[in-house]
């Protein structure tokens, strides 16, 4: 199997501890908090973006409920668990921030249950611009409602179905409504006796204090470079070597590896699109420009995304390049051979704009403005910087 194929094992389609490397502490304190009876009420798991916490979160859920748990690990086969990889445990509930549309009869999460299971299958570190993609939420702000205050309260008054638990994981506890959050305050503080709440936190600062006061705490950091190669290899089978070189692009992120591994031909691809776009730059072959901006234009928005992106980590690695500490890059060898004579070019004088300016296209083409047009603007721009002179 090719490097950058991913592997559809069993492994995958159920959720597992060991299914995400690292965060062993964090794992024997989950564990042990159901050996131990003493579970608490609420609890969030809180961290950076690409961190696993939804799957931490999915797991010890599926923990709880299992019939026959095994070696610390959910058994996979015990009616809960089935339920649980069927997406239809009826004591397990996802509450998550969407956009509210009353005449399509969309007010509640599980009015986006089929997009949530999608992302949840497609996308398990959970990055967030792929849900605002998938509910097609445009310029909206995705919000848990009031609405869904009154349906968690319903459920909560219910005893459980299958199990001894009902248990709520809440996404993005940051995109309460403050009405929703006020009624939720004492479900939270006070839920019934068997019920749990798991909230799957990015930014704890944004979350209301009334809320935060209720939970417990339990930090979810990045994974380390090593931890991020072990998943490149069990998730997409990648060779050792081929691990080691993608997860140093990563920065810790769950989301940023599953980018790479599922798009691994790309980052070829881009380096020899970013060549021709800054040697023709350089030359000030404006129709070169032209044409690299309709062959770009012609990928589709989230490819164009992806571009800018690179082109983003490009002109950091070649402005640290000409600090000539080798430690500090993260290039392949073709990309080394390439910034060794182009580095120069990226300085002091115009880093700063050649990111503010990748960046503005990439927002414009994510707001749907014309691809080509944001595309050559941003190329003849890309002359001027780099004539750029003191």
């Amino acid at each position: 199997m090719q490097s950058g194929q991913v592997v559809k094992s069993l492994l995958y389609q159920i959720v597992r501890f060991d299914t995400l490397p690292g965060h062993e502490d964090i794992k024997r304190r989950l564990r042990g908090l159901k050996e131990s009876g003493h579970i608490p009420h609420a609890l969030m798991l809180t961290g950076p973006s690409g961190s696993g916490k939804m799957i931490l979160a999915r797991t010890f859920a599926q923990y709880l409920h299992c019939q026959n748990p095994a070696n610390g690990e959910p058994c996979g086969h015990c009616n809960n668990c089935r339920l649980h990889q069927e997406n239809s445990h009826p004591d397990l509930h996802f509450i998550y921030p969407i956009v509210k549309n009353k005449k399509g009869g969309i007010t509640v999460s599980a009015d986006r249950s089929n997009e949530w299971f999608k992302m949840l299958a497609d996308y398990p570190a959970m990055p967030e611009e792929k849900w605002l993609e998938i509910i097609e939420a445009g310029n909206s702000q995705p919000t848990i409602y009031v609405e869904e205050a009154a349906e968690i309260i319903r459920a909560d008054s219910t005893p459980a179905y299958t199990s001894s638990h009902k248990i709520f994981i809440i996404w993005r506890p940051e995109r309460l409504g403050t009405e929703t959050a006020n009624k939720l305050l004492k479900v939270i503080e006070e839920p019934a006796e068997d019920t749990i709440f798991i909230l799957v936190c990015n930014n704890e600062l944004q979350l209301l204090p009334t809320i935060f006061s209720r939970v417990q705490r339990i930090p979810v950091g990045r994974l380390s470079q090593s931890e991020i190669a072990e998943y490149l290899h069990k998730r997409y089978n990648f060779i050792d070597s081929t691990a080691n070189q993608y997860a140093a692009l990563c920065n810790g992120s769950l989301i940023r590896a599953d980018e790479l591994g599922q798009n691994s031909g790309e980052r070829e691809e881009f380096l020899e699109i970013y060549r021709e776009v800054m040697r023709s730059a350089y030359a000030k072959r404006v129709l070169e420009l032209r044409k690299l901006s309709e062959k770009i234009a012609a990928f589709g928005r989230e490819k164009i995304r992806r571009y800018l992106d690179y082109t983003a980590s490009m002109l950091r690695e070649n402005f640290i390049y000409n600090m000539r500490v080798p430690q500090l890059n993260t290039l392949t060898p073709e990309e080394e051979q390439f910034s060794s004579r182009f580095s120069p070019f990226v300085n002091h004088l115009n880093v700063e704009r050649f990111l503010i300016e990748t960046d503005r296209a990439k927002r414009e083409v994510e707001r749907n403005a014309n691809s080509k047009i944001v595309l050559f603007d941003y190329f003849l721009l890309t002359i001027i910087l780099l004539h750029k002179k003191k």
